[in-house]
């Protein structure tokens, strides 16, 4: 489906979408590789609205590069994580919901879970199915984000890894399915929070009178 039978306007109603979410507040990327192929997806949201702008990765004589052109998508919020999910490789850890993860209810701080052994390590290097990296990004007026939320995963076995680092070595930490999802929202959450400004306080970020 092209991007202005999405968008259900025409080039005109696309076009005037594109320029509005050039300077969105909220913005994420994130890059999905999986054996010789991968996307990069580029997320901005202003309010309710998300557009996703999706290229594939490509291989040609040894060479990684980004494949020419683009495919559009535009969601709410409650249809961004079902219109994402198409660009991750296709692994249920990755792919999963929010809903999917017990304990703390969606949205909240990140859990932690069991961190995986130095010596597993090595073998999960080399046995590595599929790959993600997740950075969401608050904008204010300055030229580079207010707030960045980095994250790093992996997909091993069909087990998730939060990759995370602890004195400068990689130290995973095994996460249920749908974690993925849940903080993705807990940071799109928080960057909204962050460039929201608090009731009575102008653009500017001050007081009004």
């Amino acid at each position: 489906m092209t991007a202005e039978a999405r968008d259900g306007g025409g080039t005109t109603a696309v076009g005037t979408a594109l320029a509005e979410h050039l300077g969105a507040p909220v913005r994420a990327t994130l890059i999905a590789t999986s054996g010789s192929s991968g996307t990069v997806t580029r997320l901005t949201l202003i309010g309710d609205h998300a557009l996703l702008v999706i290229q594939v990765i490509a291989e040609r004589d040894g060479e990684t590069f980004l494949a020419p052109g683009a495919e559009l998508r535009f969601a709410t919020a409650d249809q961004l994580w079902p219109a994402l999910t198409a660009a991750l490789p296709p692994f249920d850890a990755l792919r999963a919901p929010a809903s999917a993860v017990p304990g703390p209810a969606q949205g909240s701080a990140p859990s932690t879970g069991p961190v995986v052994d130095r010596a597993e390590l090595v073998r999960l290097l080399d046995d590595e199915q599929a790959n993600l990296q997740v950075s969401v990004e608050a904008w204010g007026d300055s030229d580079a984000p207010e707030v960045v939320w980095p994250r790093l995963w992996s997909v091993v076995d069909g087990r998730l890894l939060d990759v995370r680092t602890d004195d400068g070595a990689v130290a995973p930490v095994e996460r249920p399915a749908g974690s993925v999802a849940a903080e993705l929202q807990w940071a799109l959450v928080g960057a909204v929070d962050a460039t929201t400004p608090e009731p009575g306080t102008g653009a500017d970020g001050e007081a009004g009178q």
